[in-house]
């Protein structure tokens, strides 16, 4: 009996640090984000980034069913962690699901998630690598930042990965001269 009631103990204390570690690392990301924006003076709305690290496993735009009948609202964000007890954030997967079907279009890695104000920071030795980690875990889970990437990535998969709208190219004439070009599409 006082076996069976040790396991059973162990189980819970097991299940309760398993599914709470999610919620307590997603608390000290912003804790810890919050507490860097203000000593930097910095807001996280604020902060510029880029999609370009982003990793497409499909060309886009695609004549795979699932990617070419879905809309905004098929396209869910899920967070990647690298370890099931002690939770760190390695990067977000993007789903998109139609129908039946369900596929992962895109992944971002955390460590790819760059911002250049604080690359400057960084560069500058006013923030440390783990810090700069932290507050661009911060920005990449902000609920703006996923809308921002979920509008991101339905334009992709509607005009494509780099038509972004102009048509830019370098013309060289017969004398040697450059012209540059660029036309809205």
């Amino acid at each position: 009996m006082n076996n069976m009631n040790l396991l059973l103990m162990i189980g819970v204390y097991c299940s309760l640090l398993v599914f709470s570690s999610r919620y307590f690392y997603i608390l000290d990301i912003k804790f810890f984000g919050k507490k860097i924006m203000k000593a930097l003076q910095l807001n996280v709305l604020e902060l510029n980034y880029s999609f370009e690290q982003m990793v497409y496993f499909y060309s886009l735009p695609s004549s795979i069913p699932v990617l070419k009948y879905a809309d905004k609202n098929d396209i869910s964000i899920g967070f990647d962690y690298d370890s099931l007890l002690f939770r760190h954030l390695k990067g977000i997967k993007i789903y998109v699901s139609h129908g039946n079907e369900k596929v992962v279009l895109a992944y971002l890695s955390a460590n790819d998630f760059r911002l250049p104000s604080l690359d400057l920071l960084l560069e500058e030795g006013k923030l440390d690598e783990d810090s700069y980690l932290k507050v661009s875990i911060f920005k990449l889970i902000h609920p703006n930042t996923l809308e921002e990437i979920t509008d991101e990535v339905f334009k992709q998969m509607q005009v494509g990965r780099y038509k972004n709208g102009v048509d830019a190219w370098v013309r060289v004439d017969g004398d040697g001269s450059c012209q540059h070009t660029q036309t809205l599409i």
